[in-house]
């Protein structure tokens, strides 16, 4: 319904006339925000204010950036975690199939040191 259409008195329920009002939506945007809604901060690489979506993506293209989602950080730690079992696995791999191919005795001393509390540190190198 257009403004000029509405009525500028109406009957209340009670019979009475009733002021009528009628108000415009009101959009607050944050000092900090532009009229664009993208935050205003300074490029990490040039050092210029970004204010626009437009300057956005063109600041991280010029960078050879690309737009952040909370959801890489944790990708990123998934990943770290899965690298850290794939190496895990590795190095017991690794460590099964040089004790095969140890001599017997030298297996056998190796075995009984450890049974007797002697333990191995994983160094990366």
């Amino acid at each position: 319904m257009r403004l000029s259409e509405h009525q500028c008195v109406v009957e209340c329920e009670c019979g009475e006339d009733a002021q009528q009002i009628i108000t415009v939506p009101t959009i607050i945007i944050p000092s900090h925000m532009s009229a664009t809604g993208v935050s205003a901060y300074e490029s990490p690489v040039s050092g210029k204010l970004i204010t626009t979506q437009r300057q956005r993506a063109n600041d991280l293209a010029a960078s050879n950036c690309i737009e952040y989602d909370p959801g890489m950080k944790q990708d990123a730690d998934r990943r770290v975690i899965e690298d850290e079992k794939r190496l895990d696995a590795a190095v017991d791999e690794t460590f099964d199939r040089e004790l095969s191919a140890m001599p017997g005795d030298k297996r056998e001393m190796l075995v009984n040191e450890m049974a007797n509390g002697a333990t191995a540190e994983t160094i990366r190198i």
